[in-house]
């Protein structure tokens, strides 16, 4: 739970800049100026015009941000900076499998590559709705 506390901390600010730059520049949009003319009150047209703006890029940039944050938490247990040995969590079975290499390679073999799957996948799936968010073609 540490861990995800730390990511999530770390990640905040990104989400608060993108917001309130979107905000900002959604707020002097043609159609959100067309509407306050057209005699939206002021508060319908920022819930009704700029907040889904700013939700669809804060859930585009939050998709691909699920894989930096995956890295962190497997980075942070890999260097015993997570939870302890019972809990079945990425990073520590990576960090216990380094020693025996040798003898059985598998131990850490699989837990990195399900990271690396995890993390290409999520990747994948937030550049689809960014480009799909652009208008362009996946």
């Amino acid at each position: 739970m540490n861990i995800a506390i730390a990511v999530t901390l770390a990640a905040v600010p990104v989400y608060i800049r993108l917001a309130r730059v979107q905000t900002r520049t959604l707020r002097r949009a043609e159609h959100v100026e067309a509407a306050h003319i057209l005699g939206v009150r002021p508060a319908q047209a920022f819930v009704r015009h700029v907040v889904p703006g700013v939700v669809g890029s804060l859930s585009v940039i939050a998709t691909i941000g699920i894989g930096s944050s995956i890295l962190a938490a497997a980075g942070l247990s890999f260097l015993g900076l997570g939870p302890s040995e019972p809990t079945p969590e990425w990073g520590l079975m990576l960090s216990g499998g380094r020693n025996v290499l040798g003898q059985a390679w598998w131990i850490a073999v699989f837990p990195g590559v399900a990271i690396t799957l995890t993390v290409v996948s999520a990747t994948i799936v937030g550049r689809i709705l960014r480009a799909r968010a652009e208008g362009r073609r996946s």
